[in-house]
């Protein structure tokens, strides 16, 4: 795959990647292929792991933390989460991951999304605790469309942030813009795009603003229950997966490599002169 797409990067992801009883192995080959390694998780086990991670060769962590507080989690999470113990077990479980990726030399980034003016308080927080030896990234709600991005412009507000730079992934609908806010804190706040691809979105019964909410962010490798590898263009339709063995006469390769050149060219026209 990674010669397939000219792959540079892999990101580990959900479920939880520090649950694998062998993901400092799996660390390991990605980086022995030469690929950058980056991984995201709830901190659920991150505290054990990350150091052979980090000598594996993780490049970077995006943690996905609710709140700093137990009734601040118990606001935006399940009922379980809303018994105090379990919910200050799962705050300490996260703030452990990010310092022990910290303290062995992986970059952190602390995820957040927000949802409206009730959770304000909550995420400036968030920046406050965090900001001094982590990014934090601040993700639109899509279900909560307006509400969250007046939401997240108050928060930038409090923080004292001002932009400095704004990232486009080409072929994918990923954006993001880099703030700095006071104590120089590193803030992101990202946003998906409506991007689609152009033969396998086009008839696609979800190929609309309501039912797709993702767009096309980019090409998964999945492991099914009977051990063999897929490949997916879409985190709602299992059935466009094909096997990593069907991939070469399956016209996914061709179709997003096509895609990304154009998006490439599309970006370097409209931005070309601030990039």
């Amino acid at each position: 795959m990674a010669r397939a797409f000219d792959a540079h990067e892999v990101h580990l992801t959900g479920g939880e990647p520090t649950l694998h009883t062998e993901v400092p192995a799996l660390v390991a080959a990605l980086t022995g292929m030469g690929l950058s390694v980056g991984m995201t998780s709830n901190g659920e086990r991150g505290r054990q792991v990350m150091a052979e991670c980090s000598a594996a060769g993780l490049g970077r962590v995006n943690v996905s933390v609710f709140g700093t507080t137990a009734a601040e989690l118990r606001v935006v999470q399940s009922e379980r989460f809303r018994m105090p113990g379990l919910a200050e077990a799962k705050i300490r479980a996260a703030e452990q991951t990010i310092r022990a990726a910290v303290s062995n030399g992986v970059k952190v980034s602390v995820n957040i999304v927000v949802p409206g003016m009730a959770h304000v308080g909550r995420v400036v927080n968030l920046v406050e605790s965090y900001g001094q030896f982590a990014d934090v990234r601040m993700l639109t709600s899509i279900q909560d469309g307006p509400e969250s991005v007046a939401a997240i412009s108050e928060v930038l507000a409090r923080v004292g942030a001002e932009p400095v730079l704004r990232t486009f992934t080409a072929g994918t609908s990923d954006e993001r813009t880099l703030y700095r806010a006071l104590g120089s804190r590193a803030v992101y706040v990202k946003r998906l795009l409506p991007v689609r691809l152009p033969d396998t979105c086009a008839s696609c019964r979800f190929n609309n603003d309501t039912d797709c909410e993702e767009g096309y962010y980019g090409i998964r490798l999945y492991l099914t229950d009977q051990g063999e590898y897929m490949v997916g263009v879409c985190i709602q339709r299992m059935d466009l997966c094909v096997p990593v063995a069907e991939l070469p006469k399956s016209g996914i390769v061709e179709e997003v490599l096509a895609f990304k050149d154009a998006e490439v060219r599309r970006l370097t026209r409209e931005y070309g002169a601030a990039a």
